[in-house]
């Protein structure tokens, strides 16, 4: 059986999430070797801080831009004046930050890292421009360790599902399609693991589990993570969110994963899974 463990954004990119690697190193000490891990926050970053990226932005948003000149309506909110102040704004602020933003990646991997005002700095440049490509999706913000969906809120589970279907506000569903939905469809996993630990994480985590099961419905698909053991009981009453997903693994999530790849590979008896919630 192939397996697939996913972390979504956002996280800090500085300091990386270890669960993956737990649930990786507890599944291959139980014989469990054809595993992959993704940090899909990590990888999304490498490659929307590019100067190749960032002029396929410019070009959006000087198309945004026209767009948004012949035509707006009320004063905040999508394609309103204040999405037009933004976007002239990111693109004024366009020729400073293209220059600079492949140097403070490379900061953050680099010697200059353990500098504090270099490391600083670089995390600064770093939330401008994802700042600049925010503006495409406004009033959405994306910054260095968060997802503020002005529009939506994440405590509440129809606003969610709302969210992780609008294509205008939620720019997760765009790269998620473009970047890593057919490297993920491609490798061909049996069951696919997505954890999900803070709540910047379940918009796009979500987001994720809704694009690969509309791709592949028949494919296994398990949501794990602190997030979901704290609405435990929300889970049993919203019916909506197995349409994203087969099942939650709640509290301890090492012991019930290595059986739920037991009951997958034989008898299919969900019920001796531990801590698993499902359908």
């Amino acid at each position: 059986m192939k397996i697939s463990l996913v972390f979504p954004p956002t996280w800090h990119p500085s300091q990386p999430y270890l669960s993956l690697p737990s649930l990786t190193g507890f599944l291959a000490q139980a014989g469990v070797k054809n595993v992959t891990q993704r940090d899909l926050g990590i990888e999304l970053l490498d490659a929307i801080l590019t100067h190749k990226f960032g002029q396929e932005v410019y070009t959006r948003l000087m198309d945004k831009v026209r767009r948004l000149e012949r035509e707006r309506h009320g004063e905040t909110g999508t394609g309103s004046a204040e999405h037009y102040a933004r976007v002239v704004e990111s693109l004024e602020r366009f020729p400073y930050l293209i220059d600079r933003i492949e140097p403070a990646k490379d900061t953050l991997r680099g010697e200059e890292f353990y500098g504090i005002d270099q490391y600083r700095e670089s995390l600064f440049l770093i939330d401008k421009w994802l700042e600049l490509i925010s503006t495409l999706y406004f009033p959405t913000r994306i910054t260095v360790v968060d997802n503020q969906f002005s529009s939506y809120s994440i405590y509440s589970s129809r606003d969610i599902l709302k969210a992780i279907r609008d294509e205008e506000q939620n720019p997760y569903i765009e790269l998620f399609r473009d970047w890593f939905l057919p490297s993920i469809l491609a490798d061909k996993p049996d069951l696919v693991g997505i954890s999900i630990t803070a709540t910047s994480q379940i918009i796009p985590g979500l987001t994720l589990c809704r694009l690969i099961k509309e791709s592949n419905a028949d494919l296994h698909l398990t949501i794990g993570g602190s997030i979901f053991t704290r609405l435990v009981d929300n889970l049993r009453r919203c019916a909506s969110v197995f349409e994203l997903t087969d099942d939650f693994i709640v509290f301890e999530g090492e012991t019930a994963l290595l059986e739920l790849i037991t009951q997958l590979e034989g008898k299919r008896d969900f019920s001796k899974v531990p801590n698993l919630i499902y359908r």
